[in-house]
């Protein structure tokens, strides 16, 4: 990968992953009829993942690294969930639930799929520009 397409998949790197967890929160809210609840109930669901993932990849580095970046990814992903989860415990939440799990299958299928789409397509026009 060149050094211009990684600092592009860096720079956006951030507003995919807060797309990934937006995602998440408007999938749940229309699979559970939540989105006619208004603002507050989106803010409420969203906020303790935003925090969570945010905080975790600061302190992995996950958007300044060329390296180890699946391990902080990895890191950053199940550790907004619990973060996430604890939380919404603290706000009245059920302390157990199914949520954590949709969450972490979710919001992996999502930021792992996407950078891996991203890595494919990386390595396709690096061939071809070989060739």
């Amino acid at each position: 990968m060149t050094p211009e397409r990684a600092s592009t998949r860096v720079r956006w790197a951030p507003v995919l992953d807060l797309l990934c967890i937006t995602s998440f929160v408007v999938v749940g809210g229309r699979n559970h009829h939540e989105l006619t609840n208004g603002i507050g109930w989106f803010l409420g669901v969203m906020w303790p993942f935003v925090l969570g993932w945010f905080a975790i990849a600061l302190a992995t580095r996950l958007y300044q690294r060329a390296d180890h970046e699946w391990r902080a990814l990895a890191i950053t992903w199940i550790a907004c969930v619990a973060i996430a989860q604890m939380l919404r415990g603290v706000m009245g939440h059920p302390w157990i639930s199914a949520f954590p799990i949709v969450a972490l299958v979710y919001l992996g299928i999502t930021t792992f799929g996407w950078r891996g789409v991203a890595a494919l397509v990386a390595r396709r026009r690096s061939n071809e520009s070989v060739h």
